[in-house]
């Protein structure tokens, strides 16, 4: 009975929205008879055609470096914070990465435009324009992405790394095996699920993120399944394709969905050494 009122609204407040985005995916305009709708598949066609499966196909490939970068930094970085053996810094690095990792929008964008943009200050101290980079482009991107993808694959892993029993480590010293000999049959074999775990969740939140884009690049430069879906909303451009905006936030909701299958027990199994 106490989960009911929960229930209730999540129906409500996510079961409502998502159904009706499914079933405007699932109409398309009938030219015989104006101003009425009839199911059809052509909307996820569409989908997958063109300038919505660019987008698509950029936003998954920027999605995966962006979460291998931000993966490998993050756990060479909560590795190195432990090695301090510091808890009063752990305990810091805990707090700061909880607040970075929730953060983005407009903010996040106007910080490195004014940090690495065209005209911004590190651009002209480094010379970055001559080297060839510019902010407002995939790699771009993947740069923004970092500060806090970063913080939250440090989130992740730093309890699982810590939670690596000092015991194991000595049980292992205790019969020859080196530090690396103990980190790929026990540290490794333990940890790799809350690594997998958090390189899916490092995904995800890049595949998902808009505002932090659509500040950055606008509408256009990078072909973003987010802003595709906001341009084919919001008119302009692609006037008349709201239903295909639609299909377009069904296949986000299929890769959320995937995203979250894989996570669930990935977590699951990272914490089952530590009850």
């Amino acid at each position: 009975m106490g989960l009911i009122p929960f229930l209730v609204f999540i129906a409500f407040f996510l079961g409502v929205p998502v159904f009706g985005i499914v079933l405007s995916a699932f109409r398309v305009a009938d030219v015989n008879v104006p101003g009425s709708y009839v199911p059809s598949l052509a909307n996820f066609v569409a989908s997958f055609r063109g300038a919505s499966w660019e987008a698509m196909q950029n936003s998954l490939q920027i999605s995966l470096i962006a979460a291998l970068t931000g993966g490998i930094i993050g756990l060479a970085l909560a590795q190195a914070i432990l090695t301090t053996r510091s808890k009063k810094l752990t305990a810091v690095v805990t707090v700061l990465t909880s607040v970075l990792a929730n953060s983005g929008g407009v903010p996040l964008a106007f910080s490195f435009i004014a940090a690495v943009g065209n005209a911004g200050i590190m651009t002209g101290l480094l010379s970055l324009t001559d080297r060839g980079f510019t902010l407002y482009s995939s790699g771009g991107l993947i740069l923004m992405y970092q500060y806090f993808l970063i913080p939250t694959m440090v989130m992740v892993v730093l309890p699982t790394l810590a939670g690596l029993r000092l015991e194991w480590k000595e049980a292992a010293a205790s019969v020859g095996a080196t530090s690396w000999h103990f980190w790929k049959k026990v540290g490794l074999p333990i940890a790799t699920p809350a690594i997998l775990a958090g390189f899916v969740l490092l995904f995800g939140a890049s595949f998902a993120t808009h505002a932090s884009a659509a500040a950055l690049i606008g509408g256009g430069g990078v072909p973003l399944i987010t802003l595709r879906i906001d341009s084919g909303l919001a008119g302009g451009n692609l006037a008349g394709q709201e239903n295909v905006a639609m299909a377009l936030g069904v296949n986000m909701i299929i890769v959320a969905l995937l995203v979250l299958l894989v996570y669930m027990p990935l977590q699951k199994r990272s914490l089952r050494w530590f009850k």
